[in-house]
């Protein structure tokens, strides 16, 4: 059986023993951890027995500091990690050429619990503890559509609840949600052991192929994908179009938790589909413009632009007015036959009222006779007029 690993901490106060003891709680990994308050003790125990990590405060309470125990510690041990927590008043990090020439961590309280973690579980697998506390998060992968719209959003305080749920039913580490830009919404359970930017980043590609293959398989596409690990086992279940869900498990009991995943889990999935609401399973692509080509400059005829005015050849030369449209004529009827008007109505007919027809006066002195209060009609003026029969 292989000899557990050890870990000394150091500090005066204790504080430091308590956070990494309740770390190792957290992440559930059998540590030997001794605790000492000052750098004459924490020497003593590093030339008595072999460390995998040494984390000490910056004042360690004697005359000795936390710089000076770090580069005693790795004359002694080359091979162990050496993790200086800082106070608050402390510089918030060392410039990037102090950081590569000192051979510990450094990291101000209040810690980041996710690199602490790192360097934590990077120590206790014989890693090294810099490149586990200054790497940096994957970038994003190239290539990935740009043009599907907006991402809908998700209630993530709503969502807490059914997470929570599905967390007690299927018995995983952890969960992470996180949309199809690689954003991480929600995350439950002890995650901070995993670089959950890095998983969302390469996992990216897997879930834009649910939208290409949703017009193969039609209907209303989900996809539950599986990556079993020694150390992990990790399953992958698509939320609509735009977001997924990580669950993660430990890689012993993993693999025989897809029964539980494709019961729970599916359900959880479509819960939070229904919470995100119709635009979970749409895409709204934006048009791409289209960019003439070459060749399409050839093969298209140039567009012939008209000038908006055009120069007089001559200034001061007088344009001749338009001619006047000819007057209407009609022309005169021929043989018209008179009888076929009443010929008694034509002998009492005065002619020289005719000529009323065509004289202004005339004309306002009828109009101003229709103005004037005649008063009710007779009855012979009524049937005169052919009102009444």
């Amino acid at each position: 059986m292989a000899a557990l690993p050890r870990i000394l901490t150091v500090d005066p106060t204790g504080a430091v023993a308590r956070i990494v003891r309740a770390a190792l709680h957290l992440i559930d990994r059998p540590v030997i951890q001794v605790d000492v308050p000052g750098g004459t003790e924490a020497l003593e125990e590093v030339f008595r027995a072999e460390f995998r990590l040494v984390i000490s405060t910056l004042s360690i309470g004697d005359s000795m500091k936390g710089f000076e125990l770090a580069i005693r510690v790795k004359q002694a041990q080359p091979d162990t990690g050496m993790l200086l927590l800082a106070d608050v008043n402390d510089p918030e990090d060392l410039d990037q050429e102090t950081r590569e020439a000192s051979p510990f961590v450094y990291l101000r309280r209040p810690i980041d619990p996710h690199r602490f973690l790192r360097v934590l579980l990077a120590a206790l697998d014989n890693k090294d503890v810099l490149t586990a506390a200054y790497a940096t998060s994957a970038p994003p992968r190239e290539g990935l559509p740009a043009h599907l719209g907006a991402i809908p959003t998700l209630d993530v305080n709503a969502a807490q609840s059914m997470v929570d749920t599905l967390l007690t039913d299927v018995g995983a580490m952890a969960i992470v949600v996180a949309n199809r830009a690689g954003e991480v919404l929600l995350e439950r359970g002890a995650v901070g052991y995993l670089d959950r930017e890095q998983l969302t980043s390469i996992l990216l590609p897997t879930i834009h192929s649910i939208m290409d293959i949703s017009t193969l398989v039609g209907g209303r596409p989900s996809a539950l994908q599986a990556f079993d690990g020694d150390t992990y086992d990790i399953y992958v279940l698509s939320v609509g179009y735009h977001h997924f869900m990580c669950l993660i498990f430990d890689g012993q009991i993993g693999g025989r938790q897809l029964g539980a995943v494709n019961r729970y889990g599916r359900r959880a999935a479509e819960d939070l589909i229904a919470l995100i609401g119709a635009s979970a399973l749409q895409i709204e692509r934006i048009a791409q413009p289209d960019i003439p080509t070459a060749l399409d400059a050839e093969t298209e005829p140039e567009e012939t632009i008209e000038p908006a005015a055009v120069r007089a050849e001559e200034w001061g030369v007088e344009t001749p007015p338009p001619p006047e449209p000819e007057p209407l004529k009609l022309e005169p009827i021929e043989n018209l036959d008179i009888n076929i008007f009443d010929q008694q109505e034509l002998d009492t007919l005065d002619e020289s009222l005719a000529d009323d027809l065509f004289n202004p006066e005339r004309l306002a002195e009828i109009a101003n006779e229709t103005r004037r209060d005649r008063g009710p009609l007779s009855y012979d003026e009524a049937r005169e007029l052919g009102i009444i029969p």
